[in-house]
């Protein structure tokens, strides 16, 4: 079941993995165990969810950046630095896109 639609739901989306990875993410009564959001699994459908986001970076740079900063956090969550992954992760957050409409031009 993907968790992310659109860029509004990216960005929710994104702020849940902030507060909770890397294990304390809520569990869902309506999901079996299997479907249950884990590190592992919220990372790939960030990544999975880039699609909605690309659209709004004219900036090949830039998406190059958000996908290693994505990388990079997932790589500092399993080596068990939680705070990096996090910090990674809002550097993420604050060079997305602010409006989820197309971006004007620079």
């Amino acid at each position: 079941m993907p968790w992310i639609k659109n860029y509004n739901g990216f960005v929710n989306f994104l702020s849940l993995v902030i507060v909770h990875a890397p294990d304390g993410f809520p569990k869902e009564d309506y999901l079996r165990d299997d479907e249950q959001l884990t590190l592992e699994s919220a990372f790939k459908e960030l990544k999975d969810g880039m699609a909605v986001v690309e659209p709004r970076v004219s900036d090949g740079a830039v998406l190059d950046t958000l996908r290693g900063q994505l990388d990079h956090a997932l790589a500092m969550y399993r080596q068990g630095d939680d705070v990096k992954g996090a910090h990674l992760l809002q550097d993420f957050e604050r060079l997305m896109p602010r409006e989820a409409g197309p971006q004007p031009p620079r």
